[in-house]
This record gives C-alpha cells, structure tokens and sequence, in this order.
C-alpha cells in the first residue's frame, strides 16, 4: 500500500469519525432528545438493521416499559438522549453489536399545563420543555371577548427554591406569577413570559366598573387605567337631565367590606367600583 493511499484512507476515517461525532453531539443538543421522559408519554423505538425489534410503546404509571431481550426498562425521569443510550448499552451486552437506538415521542402525554379562564378552550395542553404563554393561548383558542391582560400563573415548587424575581410572591408550596401581556416586547423575551409543565395558567377577564343611577345607559362598563369619574360617566352615555353630578357616590370594597365615599369627577376610578349617580332634590 503506497503512501497516498494510506494518506486517503487516514483522511477518509478523520472524516466518518468527525461525521458521527458531530451526529452524536448533535442529536444531543436537540431540544426533542432533552425531553424529560415521564408516564403516559407514547414513544417510537426504531433500532437500525433490526425492524424486529422496533415498537411503539407507552410508558407505564410507574414509569417503564419492556423490550424485546432486555426487559423492563425504566424511563420515567431520563431525557430522550439518555433513554437511547440505556437501550443501547443494554442490547449491546450481549445481545446485538454496536446497535444503533433512535426514540421519537409520538405522545407527550406527562408534561402538561392547565389554561383556565378567558381562553376559548381551556383545559390541560401537553408540551415539551417549555412554551411561550401565546403560543399556549393561541392553542387554546385565543382570548375571550372578556379576556383582560392580566395573567396569573401558578407554578408547584420545591420547598427549596427560592425566586429573586419581583414578579413571584413567595408562598408555601407555589408561586405566583403575574404576567401584564400589554408589557409584552417580542424584541425582549422575558423569561417569565414562559410556562413549564405543572403551571396552571388562569386568563382574568378585564376589569369592569358599574354605572348606576341618573345616566343614560346604566351599567356594566370595562376599566382602563387612568379611568376617571367623568370618563366613565360619559361612556354611560352621560348624565340624565335629573343627575346631580356634584354628589356622586363611590362603592368601593375594601378589607372584604363596601364602602361608600363621595367623590370628585376627577376622582380615579378602580376595578370593580360601582359609581352612583344621584338625582337632584327638586
């Protein structure tokens, strides 16, 4: 063998080597390979040059399954990446040589989050990793006509962690995130804009204020920041000829508890106050 074959052919394994090299590194970055595994979830095991052995299976409430030679098989808690790697040392000890195990999730039935509230189809939603709350509410059927921008996510936590955020209020088994969708900058990503498996998801509906008494159209009027008395006044259609607009009464709840106070026409107006108009004596 002359030199320039050798040269070939050390060229020519420097080449396979850097190949599978980077198809192993690469199948290990893949956001499908660090999945974590978990009941219920319905995978598709392929083993290269041995179609006998390919099956479909789901993970049981314990958290295995078996496999043709080598058994149960535990994969509860293990990433895609690393359930391939198991399979693949258990059938290269003795049963096959150098096989080769690809897993797909067919069914990502273990990791699951809850949207309630102002979605059009709310219920448990399965997902890998993480999901961007849009995305969730987008499946979800996108917001109600009632929906407002306030929503609160409910996420179980270690009793060990520990959260520096301002946005999390501390409590004794989960915390609370409270997201404002109108702060949203797609060109900032905010972590917290995120949901992870476990979070149940509640949409509020948007504030609403009451008009009553001596206006046009009583009744239910959305809020918005920066509402004053007047504004909302003259959303109800304005006051009646009768209305005495110099003592309007505030119905705000406070401590659990209404209470009354008369106010200003600049006065601003909270979520859920219910604003009285008066009719004049004579």
């Amino acid at each position: 063998m002359n030199k320039r074959t050798i040269i070939a052919l050390m060229a020519f394994c420097y080449i396979g080597l850097f190949c599978i090299l980077s198809v192993n590194l690469h199948a290990e970055n893949r956001p499908d390979k660090k999945y974590t595994l978990g009941p219920e979830d319905v995978l598709d095991i392929r083993v290269w040059d041995n179609d006998d052995l390919n099956r479909i299976v789901e993970v049981s409430q314990d958290g295995e399954f078996t496999f043709p030679l080598i058994g149960r098989v535990q994969a509860s808690g293990l990433s895609v990446f690393e359930l391939e790697n198991l399979i693949k040392k258990r059938l290269g000890d003795g049963y096959l040589i150098a096989p080769q195990v690809t897993i797909v999730v067919v069914e990502s039935r273990s990791q699951k989050v809850y949207i309630l509230g102002e979605v059009n189809r709310p219920g448990s939603y399965p997902i890998k990793g993480s999901i961007h709350v849009l995305e969730l509410i987008s499946q979800a059927g996108g917001l109600t006509d009632s929906a407002g921008r306030i929503v609160t996510i409910v996420r179980p936590k270690p009793s060990s962690q520990r959260s520096n955020s301002s946005l999390v209020k501390e409590g004794r088994e989960n915390e609370i995130i409270t997201l404002d969708l109108g702060k949203f900058d797609a060109r900032n990503m905010l972590n917290t804009f995120f949901v992870t498996t476990g979070d149940t998801i509640h949409v509020d509906p948007v504030p609403r204020i009451f008009v009553t008494g001596e206006v046009i159209n009583p009744g239910e009027l959305k809020w918005e920041k920066g509402l004053t008395v007047r504004r909302a006044i003259s959303l109800a259609g304005g006051p009646t000829e009768k209305a005495s607009p110099g003592r309007v009464i505030i119905v705000r709840m406070k401590n659990g508890k209404e209470k009354e106070f008369k106010s200003k026409m600049d006065e601003f107006v909270m979520p859920d106050d219910i604003i009285k108009v008066p009719g004049r004596y004579f």
